[in-house]
């Protein structure tokens, strides 16, 4: 699912866009610059990444001002950021180098139980791709809250991290680079458990949306080198952006007709476009938006009060035809860019729970089917539920998520719909 912020942005692009294209005699207005809030920097002097022993390392804590009414009230929550490493260099998709990586670690309430708190690791959904829509930097999350408050009810400590790019400045966000949000999320880990007292090594990844693909990428690198030292459960994934590559799909085909978008994903192009730029700084983004979409992408892809106003101004610019992909070499160039981050990479470190809805109008359900049958195919455990005339955002299997979870604590065997 979406952040609260984004499904405010989503319901405008519905509105704005389809009237958009319904109005008459409209042509697209001319490319302009390329516009991006993230830097693009293509310097080689990048930060060595974090040897094994400092990453996760906290650098920094500070208890977190959060709404005393809110979903969080009589939790321990604090702000941390960490070391970990990038995911990804400019111009070089299998570089590395280090970060500073910001997120929150809520404690619940009580005593360890023997073995100490389980994690979870928690992957928010979309909130954008500028430096500020990093949820530490708010008080209610970009509304994440209730969701890690149920982890935490649970009896969970939860490691919730910003990602790359959002929340710490210096470094641009590379949206839906998987490699990069697998770091992200196992360095969480280690950072919630030099906070929290008392914490199990044992832990879990559970995301939705952006999220869910962050937590499924971990799920895959957690049984790599990166992920030693923690004895990793399961990861639930609800709505998961596993592969998106399909949305480029096309190029080869003859006559060449661009591809077509819905309402939704028109929307998110902007910030997919920051994404592939953090790793390709000279991705030519005129040929993929224009107009209206591209005047207004900076707008689109931040985050902060009075965000979602701007965004429906923004949205109200856009015109057929300013997200019409120029020619089939420009769709393979996107289609290839998408595909380096498609899920499965690898078998992952242990079983996956993942929830789609079978109307699902931003990841399209034949997607993730797909890339639950890759992961079948090549030896992971996969329990599927296929949600009926429920989309992206309005899943009703959070608390089944949770549960299954537990379940994965409890060394219950893990179901599979293979």
């Amino acid at each position: 699912m979406l952040s609260r912020l984004a499904r405010g942005t989503t319901a405008a692009i519905t509105l704005v866009v389809v009237a958009a294209a319904c109005s008459p005699g409209q042509s697209p207005q001319a490319p302009t610059a390329q516009s991006s809030s993230a830097s693009t920097s293509t310097s080689t002097s990048m930060p060595a990444q974090p040897d094994a022993g400092d990453r996760g390392r906290v650098v920094e804590r500070s208890p977190m001002q959060l709404d005393p009414d809110g979903p969080l009230a009589g939790f321990t929550t604090t702000r941390v950021v960490y070391r970990s490493t990038s995911g990804y260099a400019p111009n070089d998709p299998d570089g590395d180098f280090g970060v500073d990586v910001s997120g929150v670690v809520v404690t619940p309430q009580g005593t360890p139980p023997p073995g100490g708190w389980p994690v979870i690791a928690f992957g928010h959904g979309t909130t954008g791709t500028d430096e500020q829509c990093g949820p530490s930097l708010h008080p209610d999350l970009l509304g994440q809250a209730s969701q890690i408050a149920a982890a935490a009810r649970a009896g969970y400590v939860v490691a919730a991290t910003d990602y790359v790019g959002l929340g710490e400045p210096g470094t641009p966000h590379p949206y839906l680079v998987a490699r990069s949000a697998a770091y992200s999320m196992i360095d969480a880990v280690r950072a919630a458990r030099q906070v929290v007292p008392g914490t199990s090594d044992r832990w879990a990844a559970l995301g939705s949306s952006q999220g869910g693909q962050a937590a499924w990428a971990a799920a895959e690198w957690a049984g790599t080198d990166y992920g030693s030292g923690l004895r990793f459960v399961g990861a639930a994934t609800l709505a998961p952006a596993a592969d998106v590559a399909p949305i480029a799909d096309g190029y080869d085909a003859t006559p060449f007709r661009a591809p077509t978008f819905t309402v939704l994903q028109l929307g998110l192009i902007p910030l997919v476009l920051n994404g592939l730029r953090t790793v390709d700084p000279g991705l030519p983004v005129s040929q993929y938006i224009r107009g209206g979409l591209a005047a207004g992408a900076g707008v689109l892809s931040s985050c902060g009060e009075g965000s979602e106003f701007q965004k429906y101004s923004a949205l109200t610019q856009v015109r057929p035809g300013d997200a019409t992909v120029a020619s089939p070499q420009a769709l393979r160039v996107l289609h290839d860019q998408l595909a380096r981050s498609s899920l499965p990479q690898r078998p992952a470190a242990g079983p996956l729970f993942v929830a789609y809805g079978d109307r699902d109008q931003l990841v399209t359900p034949a997607w993730t089917a797909a890339a639950v049958r890759r992961a079948c195919g090549i030896g992971d455990r996969v329990a599927v539920t296929v949600e009926a005339g429920r989309g992206h955002t309005d899943l009703r299997s959070g608390p089944a998520a949770l549960a299954w979870i537990g379940d994965r604590f409890a060394g219950a065997p893990a179901p599979s719909t293979c």
